[in-house]
């Protein structure tokens, strides 16, 4: 019997290619001057694609030899902590992560060892979230291809 590296099972979840569909401010951003508009009109519409030796689509999300592992987070540790240290002081990590459509807790989360050091989070099998740069980014996994846009 032939075992998968354990790297390629951590990653097998969200293995495929994902189409960014849209973004909005992150809970901790608190004006719209911590938004990069360029950076979100850029990604939005584009692939991501997690393979087991290589991530592709857009940087920084793009990355090689990545190290999958596959975390279980309560709402306090999604976006590496942010809900519980910048969100909203009059509410909880735990209704933040509702309000961002997390019902289920833990919450299976894609962390890929990649310099950038993003997080990639589970609102279920179809659907992903992540953060950069004070937005969030709401990914589907994509079922035609042809319809998503090419990375460079």
């Amino acid at each position: 019997m032939m075992c998968a590296p354990i790297r390629a099972l951590a990653q097998e979840s969200f293995s495929g290619a994902w189409k960014i569909e849209k973004s909005e401010p992150a809970p901790w951003a608190k004006t719209p001057d911590m938004l990069d508009a360029k950076e979100i009109k850029r990604l939005i519409g584009t692939t991501v694609e997690f393979k087991a030796n290589a991530i592709t689509g857009p940087a920084p999300l793009a990355c090689k030899g990545p190290h999958y592992e596959i975390k279980q987070y309560d709402a306090d540790m999604l976006f590496q902590g942010a809900l519980a240290e910048y969100g909203d002081p009059a509410t909880t990590p735990d209704k933040l992560a509702d309000k961002i459509g997390f019902s289920k807790r833990p919450v299976a989360s894609l962390v890929t060892g990649c310099a950038s050091e993003i997080e990639f989070h589970a609102i279920d099998g179809d659907h992903a979230v992540f953060a950069l740069n004070n937005s969030l980014f709401r990914m589907v996994r994509a079922k035609d291809a042809a319809a998503t846009k090419s990375t460079p």
